[in-house]
């Protein structure tokens, strides 16, 4: 089934690549409302778990600066002090200032942080291999191949603007 008939549109897409970009479009907002439904009973929206998730497996010394954070999220700097103030709330994260420079805030996980991240994690996961069953490796390298090339195209775009 083609894009324009699973949304219900009444006439085709004729415009070149267009279906393929709404069907990107499509697919994230998809697996993002997915992701909300599945994190909610845990308590965390998208953007907490990808920065729980970050501060485990791409870390060094269980710390990241807010900086950093900003940039691996793609989001700006004042989104992240917001996102970090609301998860230190929460009792996930904490702050600490950095070693050599004390304006540096390091977001470190709490252990509430990390048995809230193991939970979800373990949910997010089965969900994921339910999701990609059906993909064979051949076809999820050749999708992650596709996406990057997506994105190199648009950066190459926009830098020529």
């Amino acid at each position: 089934m083609g894009l324009a008939k699973e949304l219900g549109l009444p006439n085709p897409i004729d415009l070149e690549n267009h279906e393929t970009v709404m069907s990107v479009m499509v697919t994230a907002a998809l697996f993002s409302k997915e992701g909300d439904r599945l994190l909610k009973r845990f308590g965390l929206t998208d953007s907490q778990f990808n920065v729980l998730m970050l501060l485990k497996y791409q870390s060094r010394g269980g710390a990241l600066d807010q900086t950093t954070l900003g940039c691996m999220l793609v989001v700006n700097r004042s989104n992240v002090t917001g996102l970090v103030d609301r998860m230190e709330q929460a009792g996930l994260v904490s702050r600490e200032a950095g070693a050599d420079d004390r304006r540096v805030k390091l977001v470190r996980l709490t252990p509430e942080g990390r048995r809230v991240l193991a939970a979800a994690y373990k949910a997010y996961a089965a969900r994921l291999k339910k999701v990609a069953a059906d993909l064979s490796a051949r076809e999820t390298e050749s999708l992650l191949r596709t996406l990057q090339k997506l994105r190199h195209g648009l950066r190459a775009s926009r830098e020529a603007d």
